[in-house]
C-alpha cells in the first residue's frame, strides 16, 4: 500500500519534490491545476510563502498515487483562495482519504465521518473518549450537542432518583427507630382501645416490623444501584467559565490608532520612488479592514489605506488573501499606535519562545503564577500538562503568551492568525473571551467560522 502524507509544518521540502517538478502526467497537472501551483514553485520551495509551501506539499503527496492519503491541518497558514484549490484537490481524490484539521469548512466540504477527541467526565474523572459519528463537523456537532443534552438529562434524573431515595431512606430510619423503641420500652395502649390491641397482635402475627426493618435494608441497595449508575455514565468534562481579563480597563483617549489616507510601501522602495501599479487596497467597514489584491493578480509594491481609526474599546477584524499586505498594516498599525501596555502574538512562534514562555511563568510569584494559570484553564488547556511537561505545543504556546500578558493589563492586543494550531473547542473558548476583552483588539486571520463567533460579523 502506498501511503501519502502531507506533515502540518511546512519547513521540510517534500521527498518527492524534485520528481514533481519534472511530472507532467495527465494526473500530475489535474493536481496542479486544482491546487493552483505555479511551475516554478518546485524550484524554489524556501521562497514560497506558507500557504504555498502548504499547498506544493499536498500536491507532492497527490502525485505519489497514494492508496491512503493522511493530510495534517491543511488549511494552516492559507487564505479563502487557497482553501478552495485545496477542497477541490481532496474531492477529486478517489483513494482512502484521512483529513487532521480543525477547519470547520474544510471537514464539511471534504468528510463523510468524523472521529472525534473528546473530554468525557467519566468514573469521576476526567478522560480522553475517542467517539466515531457520521458527516461532517456541523453534522457531527450536532450528534455530540443531543448526546450531551440526553446525557445531562439523564444525570439529572439520577441525581433526583438520589435525592429522593435519600429522604425516604431517612423516613424508613424514622421508623425503624419507632420500632426498636417500641420493643425496648413497649407501647402503653388502654385496655378499653380494641383497635390499637389489635394492631399490636396482626403486626406481631404478620411480621409487620420486621417488613419495616427490612424496606430499610434494602434501600441501600437502591442507593447503592443508582450511585453506581452515576459514576459509570459519560458526560461532557467541566469547562472553566468566566473571564480572565482580571481588571484590564480600556485606555483614557479617543484614539489607540490613527492612520492616514495613504500607501504603505512593501519591500524596501525608496520613499522618494513612486511606486506605480499594481497595488492593493484596503476599505474599512463596521469592525472589518478587507484587503483585495492587484489587479490581474501581479506582484503588488504597496497597499492603498483608507483614513483608519481605532478606539480604545474596538474590536478590529484585518481580512484579505496572502500577500495583500495584511503583516505591513499591522507594522503601521503598532509604529502609530499610542503608547499603552500592548500585547502582540505573532503567526508563528518558535522554541526560544516556548523557553521564554516557560521561563517567565516560573519566575512570577506564586499568587500571579497561579492567576495565569487559572485563565489559561478557561482557554479550554490543562495547567497541570503545561507544569507536569515544560513544553507546551505551539497551540498551548499561543494560549500561555496571551494569559502571561495579563497581570501587566495590556490595553491593545494583536493577534496574527490566533487560530492557527487550535482545536475546535479551543477555538471557541478564545472566541467567548475575546468577545469579553475591554480593551482595542485587532485580529488578523482568514478563519471566517472563529471571526463570527467572536463577533466581528461578515
Amino acid at each position: 500500500m502506498i501511503i501519502g502524507h502531507c506533515p502540518q509544518d511546512t519547513a521540510v521540502a517534500p521527498d518527492n519534490l524534485e520528481d514533481f517538478a519534472v511530472d507532467w502526467s495527465p494526473d500530475a497537472i489535474a493536481i496542479r491545476d486544482d491546487l493552483g501551483v505555479a511551475d516554478d514553485w518546485p524550484y524554489r520551495y524556501a521562497q514560497l510563502s506558507g500557504g504555498q509551501q502548504k499547498r506544493l506539499q499536498i500536491a507532492c503527496a497527490m502525485a505519489m498515487r497514494p492508496d491512503a492519503l493522511i493530510l495534517d491541518e491543511p488549511t494552516n497558514h492559507v487564505d479563502a483562495a487557497a482553501r478552495e484549490h485545496i477542497i477541490a484537490a481532496i474531492r477529486r481524490y478517489r483513494g482512502i482519504g484521512v483529513v487532521v484539521s480543525h477547519d470547520v469548512k474544510l471537514i464539511d466540504a471534504t468528510c463523510m465521518r468524523c472521529v472525534m477527541f473528546e473530554r468525557r467526565h467519566v468514573s469521576s474523572r476526567n478522560m480522553t473518549v475517542v467517539t466515531t459519528l457520521r458527516g461532517g463537523y456541523s453534522e457531527a456537532s450536532q450528534q455530540v450537542a443531543l448526546r450531551d443534552g440526553a446525557d445531562t438529562a439523564r444525570a439529572d434524573a439520577l441525581q433526583r432518583e438520589a435525592d429522593r431515595l435519600a429522604a425516604v431512606k431517612a423516613q424508613r430510619f424514622a421508623k425503624v427507630q419507632q420500632v426498636e423503641s417500641n420493643k425496648q420500652h413497649g407501647e402503653r395502649i388502654d385496655r378499653r382501645d380494641h383497635d390499637a390491641r389489635n394492631r399490636r397482635q396482626l403486626a406481631k402475627m404478620t411480621g409487620l416490623d420486621r417488613g419495616v426493618t427490612r424496606a430499610y435494608s434494602q434501600l441501600d441497595g437502591r442507593l447503592a444501584a443508582v450511585k453506581r449508575q452515576t459514576e459509570e455514565m459519560s458526560s461532557p468534562a467541566k469547562r472553566y467559565e468566566g473571564t480572565i481579563w482580571m481588571d484590564i480597563k480600556p485606555a483614557h483617549c479617543r484614539e489607540i490608532v490613527r492612520l492616514e489616507p495613504g500607501l504603505i510601501r512593501f519591500g524596501e522602495t525608496d520613499e522618494d520612488d513612486e511606486p506605480m501599479p499594481p497595488l492593493c487596497h484596503a476599505i474599512q467597514s463596521g469592525n472589518r479592514i478587507r484587503l483585495s489584491p492587484s489587479e490581474n493578480g501581479d506582484t503588488a509594491t504597496g497597499l492603498m489605506i483608507p483614513a483608519i481609526s481605532i478606539g480604545p474599546r474596538d474590536h478590529v477584524a484585518v481580512t484579505g488573501p496572502n500577500g495583500a499586505g495584511k503583516s505591513s498594516l499591522v507594522a503601521a498599525m503598532l509604529a502609530h499606535a499610542v503608547d499603552v501596555p500592548r500585547l502582540t502574538i505573532a503567526q508563528n512562534t518558535t522554541d526560544e519562545d516556548r523557553n521564554d514562555a516557560m521561563n517567565r511563568l516560573f519566575a512570577l510569584p506564586a499568587e500571579t503564577r497561579a492567576q495565569v494559570l487559572s485563565a489559561y484553564a478557561r482557554l479550554d488547556a490543562n495547567p497541570d500538562r503545561l507544569l507536569a511537561s515544560g513544553r507546551p505545543s505551539p497551540g498551548e504556546l499561543r494560549k500561555l503568551l496571551l494569559c502571561l500578558a495579563l497581570p501587566a493589563g495590556p490595553q491593545l492586543i494583536v493577534l496574527d492568525e490566533p487560530t492557527n494550531h487550535l482545536d475546535l473547542t479551543s477555538k471557541k473558548a478564545l472566541a467567548r473571551l475575546l468577545t469579553e476583552y475591554p480593551g482595542a483588539l485587532i485580529v488578523v486571520s482568514h478563519d471566517e467560522w472563529f471571526l463570527e463567533l467572536a463577533g466581528f460579523g461578515r
